[in-house]
C-alpha cells in the first residue's frame, strides 16, 4: 500500500490491541502489506464453510460472527478476523458480517506469509488467537449452564418436543424475557378441596394429589402443554408458550376433555377402595398476555400475567356455580368448534371486568358425541335464547318440560333465575348479563 492509504493505516492499526506493543518501524512495515477497505451494512466479509484467504483488522465499526445462521458475537474496533484460516490453511468457522458502515484493513494470505518472518507480528496472531479459544470456551460453559438453567425451568413439566425446540432456540434465553406473547391458557383446581382435606390424614392427601397429579402431567406434556404452576391443589398450564405451536387451542381443549376421563377413572378406582371422590373445575381462554421471568434476583420463575390470565382463573371459578367441570371463553371457542361439542352457558360480567362474557361448556368431542348430547346442546341454547329475550315464564317452561333438561345443572341455575326475574325484574337498561360478584 501507498500513498495516503499506508499513511491511514499507519495510524489506524496501532489501535488494533494485538498489535500495540509494536514498534513504528514495524506497524509501518505491515501497512505496505495489506490495503484499507471501506463496506457497507449487511456485507459479508468472511463465509463460514469456505477457504479463508484474507485476514481481516477491523480498524472502524462493528462485524458480526455468526455460525448455521445463529450470532454467536460481535467484534469491535481492533478485533481481528480470519487469521484462523490463515494459520491452518483450513475453511473458515464463521461467516463475519458488517454491521453498519466499517473499515477494514485487509491483509492476503501471500502477505500474511512474508510477516512470519517478524516475530512480534506472530506473537500478536498467537496471542489473538489465545484470547479468541479462551472467549470461545468462556462462551461454551456460559452455554452449558444457560441450557442446564433452561432444563431445570422447563424440563420436568414439558413435554420433550416442546423443551427441544427452546433449546434448539437461535437465542432461547429470549424466551424468558419479558414480552407479549399470544397463549392458550388453562387453570384447572380441585373443588373445595380445603374442607375436603379437612377429613384427610397428611399421608392420606398427600397420596390424592400424587395420584391426581400423577394421571394429569402426563395428559398436559402429551398435547405440549407446559405446566406453569402447582397453586398447592390448582394447575396453571400454558399451550403456545414459551414457544409457538400450531393448534394450541386443540391441544388444550383435548387436554381438558382427557383429564376429566382421567378424573372419572381415578373417581371410579377410589369409590372401589371406599375413598372419597373429588371434583375439579377447568377453565380455558386463549389472548394476549406478558409472558417472562418474573421476580427477585434471588428467585425468578417464568410465568405469565395480564388480564386474560385473570381471566381464565374466572372461568375455572364459575365452573362451580354452573356445575359444569369446563368452561371456555368464546375467544377459544372459535379456534376449536369445529372439533368439539360446545354449547352456550349465559353472559356474565365476572368479577375484576366491566364488559360481558359469553363462557360456554366443552362438552367432548364432535367424534364421540351421541344424538342425546346434541339434542340436550340445542334445547338448552333455545332456552338460553327465551332467556335473553327476557321471556324468562317461556324459558322457566320449556326447562321444566323437558326431559333432557331436568337435571341438568346449567338449566337449573337458568330456570332459577327466570323464576327469580318474575318476582323481581332487573332494571329496564338489562343487556342479559348476569354480575357474579365472586371469582
Amino acid at each position: 500500500m501507498r500513498g495516503d492509504g499506508a499513511k491511514l493505516a499507519q495510524k489506524l492499526l496501532p489501535q488494533v490491541a494485538m498489535l500495540s506493543f509494536l514498534s513504528p518501524g514495524e506497524i509501518e512495515a505491515i501497512s505496505h502489506r495489506g490495503e484499507i477497505e471501506s463496506v457497507n451494512d449487511g456485507d459479508v466479509l468472511i463465509t463460514e464453510g469456505e477457504i479463508g484467504n484474507t485476514l481481516f483488522l477491523v480498524l472502524q465499526g462493528n462485524v458480526a460472527i455468526s455460525r448455521d445462521g445463529f450470532r454467536l458475537a460481535v467484534s469491535e474496533m481492533g478485533s481481528v478476523v480470519g487469521e484462523i484460516s490463515l494459520v491452518d490453511s483450513g475453511k473458515a468457522t464463521a461467516t463475519v458480517t458488517a454491521i453498519g458502515p466499517v473499515m477494514v484493513f485487509r491483509i492476503s494470505r501471500e502477505n500474511f506469509e512474508t510477516l512470519y518472518s517478524n516475530k512480534n507480528f506472530v506473537r500478536a496472531i498467537l496471542k489473538g488467537l489465545a484470547a479468541k479459544t479462551r472467549e470461545a470456551l468462556a462462551r461454551d460453559v456460559g452455554n452449558l449452564h444457560r441450557i442446564e438453567g433452561l432444563r431445570d425451568t422447563f424440563g420436568r413439566y414439558v413435554s420433550k418436543a416442546v423443551l427441544d425446540d427452546i433449546l434448539s432456540s437461535s437465542d432461547p434465553e429470549s424466551l424468558l424475557s419479558g414480552r407479549l406473547a399470544n397463549a392458550t391458557i388453562l387453570f384447572s383446581d380441585i373443588r373445595n378441596f380445603t374442607s375436603f382435606s379437612e377429613h384427610l390424614s397428611a399421608a392420606d392427601m398427600i397420596g390424592l394429589l400424587r395420584d391426581y397429579f400423577g394421571r394429569m402431567v402426563p395428559l398436559v406434556t402429551k398435547h405440549n402443554g407446559y405446566i406453569n404452576k402447582f397453586i398447592g391443589d390448582a394447575l396453571l398450564v400454558l399451550f403456545n408458550l414459551p414457544v409457538a405451536y400450531s393448534n394450541s387451542a386443540i391441544e388444550a381443549a383435548q387436554t381438558a376433555i382427557e383429564m376429566s376421563q382421567s378424573l372419572d377413572e381415578m373417581n371410579a378406582d377410589r369409590r372401589s377402595r371406599g375413598k372419597p371422590v373429588i371434583s375439579i373445575g377447568i377453565g380455558i381462554h386463549v389472548g394476549e398476555v406478558i409472558a417472562g421471568n418474573i421476580g427477585s434476583i434471588e428467585r425468578m420463575e417464568y410465568t405469565v400475567i395480564g388480564d386474560n390470565v385473570n381471566l381464565c382463573s374466572r372461568l375455572e371459578g364459575l365452573t362451580k356455580h354452573y356445575g359444569v367441570r369446563v368452561l371456555i371463553s368464546e375467544a377459544l371457542r372459535e379456534k376449536i368448534s369445529q372439533h368439539f361439542l360446545i354449547r352456550p352457558i349465559d353472559l356474565v360480567i365476572v368479577q375484576g371486568r366491566q364488559t360481558p362474557t359469553r363462557i360456554y361448556e366443552l362438552c367432548r368431542t364432535m367424534s364421540s358425541a351421541r344424538d342425546e348430547d346434541i339434542s340436550m346442546c340445542q334445547q338448552y341454547e333455545e332456552a338460553l335464547n327465551l332467556y335473553f329475550a327476557g321471556r324468562w315464564r317461556d324459558c322457566a317452561k320449556k326447562i321444566s318440560q323437558s326431559k333432557l333438561l331436568a337435571n341438568d345443572n346449567p338449566a337449573n341455575v337458568l330456570r332459577h333465575r327466570c323464576e327469580g326475574f318474575l318476582k323481581e325484574p332487573p332494571p329496564q337498561n338489562w343487556n342479559g348479563a348476569f354480575a357474579i360478584g365472586k371469582k
